[in-house]
């Protein structure tokens, strides 16, 4: 009677340790990871939600064999941010022959991946593009003008979970002034440190409110993609 008694005291603790061990894992939270750094190195307040996969920059075509067929100039990712653009004629993006201004606007299909939950539970976002910034950090437009406020842009829902990848179509502009070097145009553009980037429209409030005080579009964003343009220029007119 007491060898059974001990079997069964035996079968008891393995059974309740068993079920704590399961409880536990039901249970367990694991820590918060912030997987992204302001420009100055410092962490994000919150935990950014996206990442970049890629950004192709492409034409279509106008002449050739193939009219209207789409041409891939380079795809920008993290590892590899140069993005070489040839352009198709002579001065193709000259839009002013004695001033030398001149406009450049490709197509850009761009993927991002979501990496974590909002933080905020917002679903709205909206893309930022058309900007640089210098080496010391100053953001501005990549044509004439003022960055336009976040209010302005197109916004999008973007309700994909975890691990899943979500695609704008959209397109990127650079103007300004070009000179002639002889034989080619040159743009200025080359080298450039261009930006993508990715707001949700109630983390970018939060953000720029106390106790944040964000002011770069860089920190304020999801995720951010930066690239190196440059022009492979034309002698041909034709």
């Amino acid at each position: 009677m007491k060898h059974f008694s001990f079997l069964r005291l035996i079968t008891l603790l393995i059974v309740f340790f068993t079920a704590m061990a399961f409880s536990c894992q039901d249970h367990h939270i694991p820590e918060p990871v912030t997987n992204c750094n302001r420009i100055d190195g410092t962490p994000r307040a919150f935990d950014c939600e996206f990442e970049f996969v890629k950004a192709e920059f492409y034409r279509v075509a106008e002449y050739g064999w193939k009219p209207n067929d789409t041409l891939v100039y380079a795809t920008a990712t993290s590892a590899n941010p140069n993005v070489q653009i040839k352009e198709p004629r002579f001065a193709n993006w000259i839009v002013g022959s004695r001033s030398g201004l001149y406009f450049i606007q490709l197509p850009v299909k761009v993927t991002i991946k979501r990496i974590a939950p909002s933080p905020s539970n917002s679903a709205t976002y909206f893309l930022r593009k058309d900007f640089r910034a210098t080496s010391n950090g100053v953001e501005f437009p990549t044509y004439s003008g003022n960055l336009p406020a976040d209010d302005t842009h197109r916004q999008v829902k973007i309700d994909v979970p975890v691990g899943d990848t979500y695609a704008f179509l959209t397109s990127y502009v650079w103007s300004g002034s070009a000179s002639f070097d002889g034989k080619y145009m040159n743009y200025h553009i080359d080298g450039g440190r261009d930006y993508l980037a990715i707001q949700n429209v109630e983390t970018s409030k939060l953000l720029r409110q106390a106790p944040y005080n964000y002011s770069l579009y860089r920190d304020i964003a999801e995720a951010k993609l930066l690239f190196h343009p440059y022009i492979i220029p034309s002698s041909d007119p034709f």
